[in-house]
């Protein structure tokens, strides 16, 4: 059966093989607009490649091979069209650095430990579930301690979308292709445990995984996905991941939790949050830039609404998430909604969030989060005004066993924060989410979260 489908799959590239130019790489009629700004943004989250070996995968007529070979050490440059590597090899001819294979991408043989860099653009989208955990098996086999996979992959839909007349694909030449839900990636990358032939056993940091920003203000296309994961060392007492178990959870469990919920969270009318934060954020600066931390630990429903605060303020938003189901469901809002202001990202913490960002130079003026300070440690909580303006505002929705604003007063100003109001908005907080479900009458067995609630405004003290 794989056979089959890797016939079927060739078959369809070979169909473009007569013309290996741009369009027929990105499938997209359209192609030479959006290529140079889509491969812009694409190289400038990758690392620092002086002194490193890469090797980009599936790289076609070699748009990316280019610039790779430019700054790294030396490059394998493989697809399994020879037309396309032909091509690249003419584009790439004033390069000594480059190796060039004609070959499969799940057979691609390479040296364990003997690259710092796996590069791949749109490539597992092409993958079957088996081939697609045996590639990034590969992945860590081929990479040297602390080297960095980055992926990228047509997320739910094609990278032009819904749209017929962009897309290259046809009823009579189906594109062939897994547009899985970003969270499955997600979740793959974190599974993973891999023991190398000395005995230690690695997994994957995954960094971070955010939309493709061209295809957003060219396609409103937020499900152009992109991660970046580096090898580590496992955790202590960490086993290995069968093959089997890993193709099952892709296949159908990781599959299966994710309509879970997206029946539960796709057709959410507002959030219960509006009600409490729409009083309180009045006085915000309008054309700023809001950072917006939800970890929903106590409460799937409980988070922000990052689109109502875009059309309130003018502002452009990002949004944090750290759970990939509920990271995919935002970018299907962002999807339905189109409001490029609106941007979500996953990061497996806010630490991670906040590195993301320090690693941009980027400064945001408001901050907004739903339980910031009870989902955080101290150093976190220390970190975040690295990326915030001076003067910027800080707002938090936070679940408290006790209201006790003394205790919470001290446990800031340790923090390096100013507390500059803090209130019980208990029976606000009960009240709105009993609507809320009433309102939404598939969430039927549901529950509201019966703690105490605190709004709390901060400053960062000087």
């Amino acid at each position: 059966m794989v056979n089959v489908r890797r016939a079927n799959f060739k078959s369809f590239w070979d169909k473009y093989s007569d013309k290996p130019d741009t369009n027929s790489m990105m499938l997209n009629h359209s192609a030479e607009e959006l290529e140079a700004s889509d491969r812009a943004d694409i190289l400038a989250s990758l690392p620092l490649l002086h002194n490193k070996d890469v090797v980009d995968i599936g790289a076609g007529i070699g748009r990316f091979t280019t610039v790779l070979a430019e700054t790294a050490r030396w490059v394998l440059s493989t697809d399994f069209i020879d037309s396309f590597i032909q091509k690249n090899q003419e584009r790439n001819a004033h390069l000594g650095n480059i190796n060039y294979q004609v070959g499969d991408a799940v057979g691609l043989k390479m040296n364990s430990n003997s690259v710092d860099l796996v590069f791949t653009n749109w490539l597992m989208m092409y993958l079957s579930d088996e081939e697609t955990v045996e590639f990034i098996f590969n992945c860590m086999r081929w990479l040297r301690g602390n080297g960095i996979v980055h992926l990228r992959e047509s997320c739910s839909e094609p990278s032009t979308g819904r749209s017929k007349a962009k897309s290259m694909h046809d009823a009579a030449n189906a594109n062939p292709t897994h547009y899985r839900f970003s969270s499955l990636y997600i979740n793959l990358l974190r599974a993973i445990r891999y023991r190398d032939n000395d005995n230690k056993l690695w997994r994957f940091n995954v960094q971070w995984s955010c939309s493709v920003p061209t295809y957003i203000k060219r396609s409103n296309n937020w499900r152009q996905v992109h991660w970046l994961a580096e090898k580590v060392p496992a955790e202590d007492g960490a086993k290995e991941t069968p093959f089997n178990e890993l193709v099952e959870l892709l296949k159908n469990t990781w599959q299966k939790k994710q309509e879970a919920w997206d029946a539960k969270l796709d057709d959410e009318k507002y959030v219960w949050s509006e009600k409490i934060f729409s009083t309180a954020l009045t006085s915000l600066p309008s054309n700023s830039t809001f950072f917006l931390y939800t970890p929903r630990t106590v409460s799937p429903f409980c988070h922000i609404n990052a689109h109502a605060l875009a059309e309130t303020f003018n502002a452009n938003v990002w949004n944090t998430e750290i759970v990939p189901e509920f990271y995919r469901t935002s970018l299907t809002k962002s999807n339905n909604l189109k409001d490029q202001r609106v941007r979500f990202g996953w990061n497996e913490s806010l630490t991670d969030s906040v590195s993301y960002w320090r690693q941009k130079d980027a400064l945001f003026d408001v901050f907004i989060a739903t339980e910031f300070l009870s989902s955080s440690d101290d150093e976190t909580v220390r970190q975040v005004p690295n990326i915030m303006s001076k003067g910027a505002k800080f707002f938090t929705l936070e679940p408290v066993d006790e209201v006790n604003e003394a205790e919470m007063k001290e446990r800031l100003q340790g923090l390096g924060y100013t507390l500059k109001s803090f209130t019980d908005v208990t029976d606000t907080a009960i009240d709105a989410q009993e609507q809320y479900f009433k309102d939404h009458e598939h969430l039927n067995g549901e529950k509201v979260i019966h703690k105490n609630w605190v709004l709390l405004e901060l400053s960062v003290a000087h």
